[in-house]
């Protein structure tokens, strides 16, 4: 087993619930340590502080799994932090939904994990490949604790690239269950939709914008949406679902426009939409708001929800830049008495910081506005500390 030493000011911070321990600030700088070795941290009175698991391929080295108090990390321990956030998300299934997050990673105590359900599929994403001597006994865990078919592995660009890494556990294999053979469906909201789960981004399908996607339904009515970064379309299903009158999506990405016209056939079998109705442009968001000011197109409901602007902390202004320069765009060819809904899923762009963007935007295209509601993390989304906080999102009436 590990051990680990850290100045006095982290051992506080740990203490708080921080779960990462970075390389450089650990004391002892020779660790003859494996991946996925169990590691401990005591304090300086040298009494126990924290375990984890120990990474010497991450710049995060050590991952908390338990504080305070001693524990065994067996399949006992692990069960016990998947029964805890099944039963969090209990209702989640009773709302006619069987697409969520079933772990959130640290918020849930499984540091560099994620486990999100489609329905009778799981796929089980790792940011650090300290999990992989695990994987046998999630595999076993989730195959008797939750009622599915199999379970898909996804890693992240680094654990992919790990040289421990496996063919068995190579991106895109079963750890369990029958081969995909068909498309996979599941249901959010009580709507259909379907998903890559080998290929698409993250697990395929962005769970945590399920709420403002219903926000989005009930605000539709009747409306003319423009869907700004439409990716795979789940919010112009949304507002059709809801009653728009029509919908333009916007995205640089020609296959994630394709699947967005699978997933809207998908869920209106029975409808053919005119291009007055639902069109697509293939394009630089900022370059594409401009032409459409210039031909003077305005609309009743505009949604904003980009990518990550800041992907790490230096990038942080230039991202407020960003989203000030967005949301003016967007305001511009919001009709006035429209709404505008603008998100930020930059873990570095705090959410004061970015209701300051935003409502800078509005005022830099001109216009005046009310704020509806400002929106977080869905319940099968938590966060237990300040930097797993990462999502916000705000509804504007633009007067």
């Amino acid at each position: 087993m590990v051990r680990i030493k850290i100045s006095k000011t982290l051992e506080q911070k740990i203490r708080r619930g921080y779960p990462w321990i970075f390389h450089y600030q650990i004391k002892n700088k020779k660790i003859e340590g494996e991946l996925g070795d169990l590691a401990v941290v005591y304090d300086s009175k040298n009494i126990f502080l924290a375990i984890g698991l120990y990474d010497p391929e991450s710049d995060i080295r050590l991952r908390v799994l338990q504080i305070s108090k001693p524990v065994e990390i067996d399949s006992i321990f692990f069960e016990n932090r998947l029964l805890s956030a099944l039963q969090l998300r209990n209702s989640i299934v009773a709302d006619g939904t069987t697409g969520y997050r079933v772990i959130n990673g640290e918020n849930d105590g499984f540091p560099g994990l994620v486990l999100d359900r489609y329905d009778s599929t799981l796929v089980l994403k790792l940011y650090t490949a300290a999990w992989i001597p695990y994987l046998d006994v999630l595999s076993t865990l989730f195959k008797n604790k939750i009622s599915v078919k199999r379970c898909v592995l996804r890693l992240s660009r680094k654990v992919a690239a790990s040289k421990t890494i496996s063919r068995e556990h190579s991106e895109g294999t079963l750890l369990f269950g029958k081969k995909i053979t068909e498309p996979i469906y599941f249901k959010e909201n009580g709507i259909d939709f379907q998903v890559d789960v080998i290929s698409g981004q993250k697990t395929g399908f962005y769970l945590d914008q399920r709420d403002n996607r219903q926000k989005v339904r009930l605000l539709s009515e009747g409306k003319s949406v423009l869907n700004v970064f439409s990716y795979t379309g789940a919010f112009s299903v949304y507002a059709f679902s809801g009653g728009a009158r029509s919908v333009l999506e916007i995205d640089s990405n020609p296959i994630a426009l394709a699947a967005s016209r699978k997933n809207l056939k998908g869920c209106f079998i029975n409808r053919n939409f005119s291009m007055e109705e639902f069109n697509q442009i293939t394009g630089d968001a900022f370059d594409m708001l401009s032409k459409l000011e210039s031909s003077g197109q305005r609309y009743d409901l505009v949604i904003l929800d980009p990518p990550a602007f800041a992907k790490r902390k230096k990038q942080k202004m230039t991202a407020l830049n960003s989203y000030t320069k967005l949301v003016r765009a967007g305001a511009r060819v919001t009709k006035k008495g429209g709404i505008l809904f603008g998100a930020s899923c930059s873990v570095h762009v705090q959410s004061d910081n970015f209701y300051k963007a935003v409502f800078l935007g509005i005022d830099l295209a001109g216009r005046g506005y009310e704020e509806i509601c400002r929106s977080g993390h869905a319940q099968d989304h938590p966060y237990t500390f300040s930097e797993g906080e990462y999502l916000k999102g705000i509804f504007c009436k633009i007067v």
